[in-house]
């Protein structure tokens, strides 16, 4: 089968031809339709970030495609030519490649309406944003009062879902970008509050901000400098969840946060939070994302590529990520 592989982390990816895999007890096979790009491919890509990996590695973490194989057990014999959205097991191959073998359990069989592109990005950003809102929800219970939030990274897909929730929730948000032209896209899709981190005036005004909303809950999606400032502004006893890596810089953060202001900084991993929520919360989230799919949580395109176009595919990406996924098609 033909397969993206990068061979080290920070290395360049190739389109290669290498076996098609076999399902074992309790996995499937899919052919995979599509698969999209997202910032936790990147992170990924660079290293540092997901399941240990041993290389060469296919990347990829959700994609849709047809199960065509069943390595045994009754899930997987129930999956069987099902059109799926899919995502990849830990420690196994990824999604970028004409096959995929993962867990029966990892794969949702879609809705007639739902295409196999919108199906494609069912698991990575609207299962963050419900497990980000889950969070709220239990720290805003721990502070005994309804908290605000902040995020990064907020033109992004998974950003203009977390303003639609936020606003269906009427919680306070916090929009943070770093170019002047996405804050009025926000603000067309509902964001009250926006700000650009490379104004001057940035830090002063997210604090003040901050404090006036309460806004004690922050998710992070860049890291680096970035972070600390973030930890700077917020009031007192607050928390903050890094999920990705788009900065390459290091993380670098105040010790009087932590000492004196009780402040808190955790990482976020979608696959650990699932796990760690159970399966009745894990049904109860991908039904709530089945039923949000077609409004709240649908993706919009961008552009769409072939295997041999993943650099090209990964450049267009990451300088326009408010445009749009974009999506690799088998």
């Amino acid at each position: 089968m033909k397969a993206i592989i990068q061979n080290e982390d920070g290395g360049q990816l190739s389109v290669s031809e290498i076996p098609v895999p076999k399902p074992g007890k309790g996995e499937v096979l899919v052919k995979m339709i599509a698969s999209p790009i997202n910032p936790s491919d990147l992170a990924f890509l660079r290293g540092g970030y997901g399941p240990e990996k041993t290389f060469p590695v296919v990347p990829g973490f959700e994609g849709s495609g047809i199960v065509v194989a069943s390595g045994g057990g009754i899930l997987p014999k129930l999956r069987l030519g099902k059109t799926v959205a899919c995502a990849a097991t830990p420690k196994k191959q990824g999604c970028w490649a004409e096959y995929m073998v993962t867990s029966a359990a990892s794969c949702v069989p879609l809705p007639p309406e739902v295409s196999a592109e919108q199906g494609s990005m069912m698991f990575v950003n609207p299962m963050t944003a419900l497990a980000f809102f889950d969070i709220h929800h239990s720290f805003s219970k721990e502070k005994g009062k309804k908290i605000g939030i902040i995020n990064t990274a907020a033109a992004s897909t998974l950003g203009q879902m977390i303003i639609k929730l936020a606003n269906r929730e009427k919680i306070p948000l916090i929009s943070v970008i770093r170019r002047e032209e996405q804050i009025e896209t926000l603000k067309n899709a509902g964001a009250e509050f926006v700000l650009n981190s490379e104004a001057p005036d940035f830090d002063e005004t997210l604090k003040i901000l901050a404090a006036k909303l309460d806004a004690m809950l922050v998710f992070d999606a860049v890291g680096g400098k970035l972070s600390g400032r973030l930890l700077n502004a917020v009031p007192s006893g607050s928390r903050m969840y890094i999920y990705g890596r788009l900065s390459a810089e290091e993380c670098s953060f105040n010790p009087s946060g932590f000492i004196s202001q009780e402040k808190q900084v955790k990482g976020f991993l979608l696959n650990h939070w699932l796990k760690n929520a159970g399966l009745l919360k894990k049904l109860q989230t991908i039904n709530t994302v089945k039923k949000l799919l077609k409004n709240d949580f649908s993706s919009s395109v961008h552009r769409k590529f072939s295997p041999e176009e993943i650099s090209e595919a990964i450049d267009d990406y990451k300088n326009n990520m408010s445009k749009g996924k974009v999506i690799i098609r088998f």
